[in-house]
């Protein structure tokens, strides 16, 4: 076993407080060392980073018929609910330092408003959390999956629709994953990129896979990645 990507690329995460609603994190690449990466952070962005991906009527990229390295997340008791090495787009590895087990607390830090948050989560019967974050050294796309548990359905119905009121960007078509779910895209903040995010409920678990790229993210990533995980 790995205990990390094979890369010589290190970490490098911004902060947008309040970007997209809460939680979703997402790891940036730059070509250069840094000592410390920042961990608790709302959005993660892209940077520095070339490359584009296929146009949004292409397929989903299928995970590499190469040998993928066996690098494990982080234990956790939802690790088996976010992708495996084996199971991401082709070029991207799992990005551990930002990756695992997440209490409320952390949760609720992702959002604009971390007491207002924590507050709701507690409302709505949150009970743990999990994190995986993944990256492709070679042109910058990279992925998040953040998925939620809470004690009732009806606590993870009421907590999805406040993160779906709280998104941006325009809406995209696509049949409904899970029990109920919404697809968005919108431009990463400095722009030169595009996010694409997946929010989707099934029992009292929800998922956000929030995908990006430069410059142009194809939507049928995230899609194909939450269909595989409902």
């Amino acid at each position: 076993m790995l205990s990390a990507p094979s890369t010589d690329v290190r970490l490098h995460l911004e902060v947008t407080p309040g970007f997209l609603g809460r939680h979703p994190p997402i790891p940036s690449l730059y070509p250069r060392p840094v000592r410390r990466a920042v961990l608790a952070v709302p959005l993660l962005l892209l940077a520095g980073c070339g490359g584009s991906s296929a146009p949004s009527a292409a397929p989903a990229p299928s995970p590499s018929a190469a040998p993928v390295p066996q690098i494990v997340l982080p234990a956790g008791p939802l690790r088996d609910l976010v992708p495996r090495a084996d199971e991401i787009p082709n070029g991207m590895l799992p990005v551990l330092a930002g990756s695992g087990p997440r209490d409320q607390q952390a949760i609720a830090a992702y959002s604009a408003d971390p007491k207002a948050a924590a507050t709701l989560l507690t409302e709505h019967g949150f009970r743990s959390a999990y994190v995986g974050q993944y990256a492709d050294p070679a042109n910058g796309r990279v992925l998040s999956v953040v998925v939620t548990r809470f004690a009732t359905a009806a606590g993870a119905t009421a907590d999805l629709a406040g993160d779906l009121a709280a998104s941006g960007g325009d809406p995209i078509a696509a049949t409904t994953i899970g029990d109920t779910s919404q697809v968005r895209r919108q431009p990463l903040p400095g722009g030169g990129g595009q996010l694409v995010t997946v929010r989707f409920r099934r029992g009292a678990t929800t998922w956000l896979v929030a995908y990006g790229a430069k410059p142009v993210a194809d939507p049928a990533v995230a899609i194909g990645i939450a269909r595989r995980l409902s």
